[in-house]
């Protein structure tokens, strides 16, 4: 086979190349320019798309504490006790994000995770998690794990949240997560700076029947009771903020818990007032808080020696007071609050005060040092004296 010297830029040296190959180079050659506007134009494509789902933005934070906590026991069989806790606050990493399907409408989504900083017993709890539509004026549609509106009314007069202090251990009901929530957020409405949220958790369960509350036993025949099916449940909050004014009114129906033996919520309501001094031209760095709720518990009782002993007769109340002052251009703030529930879970006289004094350190915006000490009681139960520090890292 005859062979000749064949040479070209961009083969590089010159080799030895078969007649037979001389159409196929040529061929080649006369597209190499074409080619190369074409991996430049798919390049820029492959730019764009990327800048139109653009990657989720990943947030959360660390809040660690050592925790001091002596236990004072009303009951004389149990033993007072004195324990340090090192505790992860609701530490979380999570990812949201946005796709523009139309210029008016959106996907948004969020993967939110609990994590637990000093252990490795929960990592990757499923906290605030969904996927929804939010369109530019008609508001925006989430379906997924979600606090409900209830939970969202109480808004920052927790000042104390997420931490040993924080009203759900106090007995304040209602501060729920819950699964197979469809929600919607409204825009502004009408102009005004008001807002609205309402949700559904679907229940997914269909079961009926009876459960056994006990055995037959000599001449007392056994005894089944109604099995209770958790209800779809509902939530709604109204909410206005505005020049430092914040009010809000909230209600749930069959959110909680269905646990027969610590008690299933049947309703609550809550109503919450929030007041920035320093907005309303008043008292620079100073804001306040209230609260005050109402909860009923459907009858829940548990069996005692084959009779049924009623446990949730009364309707709980809670209530609370809070104050937190930024103290000048320093970077420290002092926090105050007391919480009262009466009547925890609907059982009489199962009462739950708290009361509790701390300070923030900021050390920058994304760091802040916490000291706090205070106490919870509980009547008829236990007393516990708290004292503790920590760091909360968010980013």
């Amino acid at each position: 086979m005859a062979r000749y010297i064949y040479g070209f830029e961009g083969i590089g040296p010159c080799h030895y190349i078969s007649n037979d190959l001389r159409p196929f180079i040529t061929q080649i050659v006369k597209w190499r320019y074409p080619l190369k506007k074409l991996l430049l134009a798919t390049a820029v494509a492959a730019l764009s798309v990327s800048a139109a789902h653009a990657a989720p933005t990943v947030y959360g934070k660390a809040f660690l504490t050592l925790d001091y906590v002596s236990t004072d026991y009303d009951a004389a069989n149990k033993t007072d006790e004195d324990t340090f806790k090192l505790n992860s606050n609701q530490s979380r990493i999570g990812f949201k994000g946005e796709d523009d399907l139309t210029d008016t409408t959106k996907l948004v989504y969020q993967l939110e995770y609990g994590i637990d900083v000093d252990d490795d017993s929960q990592q990757f709890r499923s906290r605030n998690t969904y996927v929804g539509l939010a369109h530019n004026t008609l508001g925006t549609v989430l379906a997924g794990r979600h606090d409900t509106p209830l939970k969202l009314a109480q808004n920052k007069v927790d000042v104390f949240n997420d931490s040993l202090f924080d009203i759900k251990n106090a007995g304040v009901s209602g501060e729920y997560r819950a699964n197979n929530m469809v929600a919607y957020q409204s825009p502004v409405i009408v102009g005004m700076p008001v807002s609205f949220m309402a949700a559904t958790a679907l229940s997914e369960t269909d079961a009926d029947g009876d459960i056994l509350v006990s055995a037959e036993s000599g001449t007392k025949p056994a005894v089944y009771r109604d099995r209770k099916v958790k209800d779809n449940g509902y939530s709604a909050l109204l909410a206005y903020d505005k020049n430092g004014v914040y009010l809000a009114g909230a209600y749930d129906k069959d959110m909680g818990a269905n646990n027969v033996n610590t008690g299933v919520i049947d309703n609550t309501w809550r109503l919450v007032a929030g007041l920035d001094m320093g907005k309303m031209n008043m008292v620079s760095g100073l804001t306040l808080g209230a609260l005050y709720q109402q909860s009923q518990y459907y009858d829940n009782y548990s069996i005692v020696n084959n009779n049924r002993v009623n446990k949730a007769s009364e309707d709980e109340k809670s209530w609370l007071i809070s104050g937190k002052y930024k103290v000048g251009a320093t970077p420290w703030a002092v926090k105050a609050q007391y919480v009262n529930t009466t009547d925890e879970k609907g059982v009489k006289d199962a009462d739950v005060n708290e009361i509790a004094v701390g300070g923030e350190y900021a050390f920058n915006k994304a760091t802040t040092g916490h000291i706090y000490a205070g106490q919870i009681s509980r009547d008829n139960n236990k007393d516990d004296l708290i004292v503790g520090t920590g760091i909360e890292y968010k980013f």
